[in-house]
């Protein structure tokens, strides 16, 4: 974002009244009663019997009255040696020619009733409306006596009565708490109009100057036309740093649809011009700390951000409790937003609420956006909005002990529920700075897919978009999350006038997976519930094969009916699928299960070499359970699994077997109790997979460049098999069977059979070993020269029969 330069504050002229008061008058105590009426007791009895004001004397503590007044007025005897006068006006005040010392005079003006008094001894103090009045007839002052430590908006003017415009009184009231040195602004029930205008106007923040109202009947309402404005409160990059400020108990109303002269219009980013000021932003910080904005009803907004507290060198913000409701605005064109925007470290957004119900797809684009880290989101809803979170790594300057500060993330997102969402949790790496130490834990995600329309969707995981950046992922664990999709049963048609369905992009749409072309190291997949993901369940790595991930776990993950949508590119049709660079992977205890009465996934786990390289990758108990015997694994060389998944240990009781499927690389030992010592092998290892025994009366009929096949017998079939057909070379792998269909793990290659009889493709083993020992051999001394080759001919033997020649 660049720099801004920030709009000079105008002073707030105050009309002048001229009528004079009349001369003060002693009134006794029931005259008081009779003439100041009920609000007017109610607040003298408060002064009068010490409940407002706390003493100064004797080191007790000190009110604002008693920090800005001196010793003037401040103990309760004080004012039980004080007189009343009639009771007056403001603008009687500032008439005044004459003034008595040690009398109470009482202002009646509506919204700014109280109690003033004449101070003799200041002659300086300017006249702000609220807290000081100053005659312009005699110079005198009359000051405000206050009995809490809260200034209301409406004694400095404002009426919060939904027409006349109070943004000068605020920014009055802001200005003067200011000045005591801190406090709280304080708006009673009303409706308060105000009118940002892009740079120029807009209420300026102040440290130590908190604001509260009385809830959602407090209401801070732009007015109608308002038109560009940059931000309601706030500064700009470069406005001093506001610290130590709680907003809290209002609600910020944006008027979205009486704004008809408004355009945000991200275009004007680049035409030139450097016009930035159209973002209307309810609240903008860019050098704070300890900030708090909680118990807010931001209803309706519609800016680029609501909330944006931008600067990764600041800390201590707290979000919590706050509602947002977005209505989209007058735009020529759609533009990117986010309700809480924080780049900052040490915040939390806690138990908020943001709803979208603008019908039009992806309008609400983002919830919240955290950077920076040292952070907690927890305990938020997002509803309709396209992405419930972004979790950034910081965009830090280039300073480079900047950077070794601040290079971190620690970022915890937790027990938050995403609702109607298309990208839910999305972790974006900024420029070359890593996302790293981020637990993703017990989230609730509903994906909207077929209401966004969108190109992308994802549960938790990597933006699947392309973006420039080169950051990577580092010690990411994503556990105990529920995702769930919309079934897709019928391929997108962005032809069909009352569909205009948007083609998926398969490769980018996922449960939970890192897809980015970037380092990735140390991930933890664990115990998520992923259900109706119309492709890929969980998915690590991309087509493009780029980028090395290292270090991933996938356990106890339950995943439901995935890849049921029709893919062109069937790979995607899987539960688990990695791709690209990846080692050191363990994918344990996951159970895979599809509930379709026809199969309409492909996979259950696929690791196949024609989509990366993989090195120690190890698969242990999962479950697989299908109606229909699909969902089988793809898996290539080198691949370990146990005896559930395709045994990479199997036993027979003869060999060679006659039945059973066996992977390359498994090992196969015979247990047949008939030995021949020194000959018989100790085992087999599959030199290349296949399926044992013969096959007869099963016929299939496809086409080429088809991996779907009809046959006319599936009963003897089973996933996982390896089959060709008629006198065809090209080895087929079972990988789903609906029916009498079968889904084959690549098409039918050209020049292929097509339609004959199937056959088994039986396996390739190589021996090793052998069980006991061979009898000795003989002494050849003195042996004739026929006897000596007759030994040498057994020893070779012996040789090839421990498997050390081959011929």
């Amino acid at each position: 974002m660049s720099e801004f330069k920030p709009a000079e504050s105008k002073s707030v002229s105050v009309p002048q009244e001229t009528s004079l008061p009349p001369e003060p008058k002693r009134l006794s105590r029931r005259s008081v009663i009779a003439t100041l009426g009920m609000a007017g007791v109610a607040a003298a009895g408060g002064l009068l019997t010490g409940g407002g004001l706390r003493s100064a004397y004797a080191g007790e503590s000190q009110t604002v009255t008693d920090i800005v007044y001196g010793s003037r007025v401040n103990h309760p005897r004080d004012l039980m040696n004080m007189d009343f006068c009639t009771p007056s006006s403001i603008a009687a005040l500032r008439a005044a020619k004459d003034a008595r010392d040690g009398f109470l005079y009482y202002v009646r003006d509506q919204g700014q009733e109280g109690f003033f008094y004449y101070d003799p001894s200041d002659s300086t103090t300017a006249d702000n409306t609220g807290l000081v009045l100053v005659s312009t007839v005699s110079g005198y002052r009359f000051k405000r006596i206050v009995d809490r430590d809260e200034i209301s908006v409406k004694w400095f003017g404002a009426k919060g009565d939904g027409a006349a415009d109070d943004m000068a009184a605020i920014q009055a009231a802001i200005d003067a708490v200011s000045v005591l040195g801190g406090g709280t602004v304080y708006f009673p029930v009303g409706t308060y109009i105000v009118s940002p205008l892009l740079q120029t106007k807009r209420i300026i923040l102040k440290s130590n100057v908190n604001l509260r109202g009385e809830g959602s009947n407090s209401v801070i309402k732009v007015k109608n036309d308002a038109g560009d404005y940059w931000t309601i409160f706030g500064g700009f990059q470069g406005s001093p740093k506001v610290s130590n400020v709680r907003i809290s108990h209002l609600r910020i109303d944006q008027n979205v649809l009486n704004n008809t002269t408004c355009s945000i219009d991200p275009g004007r980013d680049t035409n030139g011009t450097k016009d930035y000021y159209w973002r209307q932003f309810c609240i903008a910080l860019f050098d704070f700390d300890n900030i708090t904005i909680e118990h807010v009803q931001f209803a309706p907004i519609c800016g680029v951000n609501t909330i944006t507290l931008n600067n990764p060198a600041c800390k201590n913000v707290r979000i919590l409790n706050c509602s947002f409701e977005f209505v989209e605005a007058r735009a020529p064109k759609y533009y990117d937003n986010s309700a809480v925007y924080i780049n900052a470290r040490s915040h939390t957004i806690q138990n908020c609420r943001f709803l979208n119900t603008n019908p039009k797809k992806y309008k609400a684009f983002g919830a919240m956006e955290t950077h920076a880290g040292q952070s907690v989101v927890s305990g938020n809803i997002t509803d309709g909005y396209f992405t419930g979170i972004h979790i950034q790594s910081s965009e830090i300057a280039n300073d480079p002990e900047l950077r070794k500060t601040l290079d971190f993330s620690d970022m915890t997102i937790s027990g938050n529920t995403f609702s109607n969402a298309c990208l839910a949790v999305q972790l974006w790496p900024r420029k070359e700075f890593p996302v790293k130490n981020v637990s993703i834990t017990g989230n609730t995600i509903s994906i909207n897919n077929k209401h966004h329309n969108f190109s992308m969707m994802l549960g938790i995981g990597s933006f699947p978009g392309v973006l420039p950046d080169s950051g990577g992922y580092d010690n990411i664990t994503i556990s105990g999350n529920t995702i769930q999709f919309q079934e897709e049963f019928v391929r997108r048609n962005p032809n069909d006038p009352n569909e205009a369905g948007v083609p998926i992009l398969e490769d980018r749409a996922f449960g939970i997976g890192f897809v980015r072309p970037v380092e990735a190291s140390n991930i933890v997949i664990s115990g998520n519930v992923i259900k109706n993901c119309p492709f890929t369940g969980i998915r690590i790595g991309n087509a493009e094969k780029l980028g090395k991930v290292t270090g991933v776990q996938i356990s106890d993950n339950l995943i439901i009916n995935a890849g049921h949508y029709p893919a062109a590119n069937e790979k995607y049709k899987s539960a688990i699928l990695l791709q690209s660079a990846v080692s050191e992977a363990y994918i344990t205890d996951n159970y895979i299960r599809e509930t379709y009465d026809t199969a309409r996934g492909l996979y259950s786990i696929r690791i196949n070499e024609a989509d990366g390289t993989f090195s120690n990758i190890r698969l242990k108990n999962n479950c697989i359970a299908s109606k229909q015997g699909g969902l089988g694994l793809d898996l290539g060389p080198g691949i370990l699994f146990d005896e559930r998944d395709g045994a990479v240990t199997r036993f027979v009781q003869a060999f060679p077997p006659i039945s059973g499927t066996f992977e390359t690389g498994a090992f196969v030992y015979v247990a047949d109790p008939a030995v021949e010592q020194g000959r018989t092998p100790a085992g087999y290892k599959v030199t290349s997979g296949g399926t044992a025994g013969a096959l007869t009366g099963v016929t299939a009929s496809g086409s080429s460049g088809s991996a779907a096949l009809n046959v006319n017998d599936a009963s003897r079939l089973a996933a996982g098999q390896w089959i060709r057909i008629g006198s065809g070379s090209q080895r087929l792998r079972i990988v789903a069977i609906s029916g009498t269909v079968l889904r084959v793990h690549e098409p039918v290659a050209s020049g292929q059979p097509v339609t004959g009889a199937v056959s088994f493709v039986a396996p390739s083993f190589e021996p090793f070993g052998t069980i006991g020992r061979l009898s000795a051999i003989g002494d050849t001394n003195g042996s004739t020269l026929a006897q000596l080759e007759s030994e040498v001919n057994r020893l070779k033997q012996a040789l090839r029969d421990y498997g050390v020649l081959s011929l």
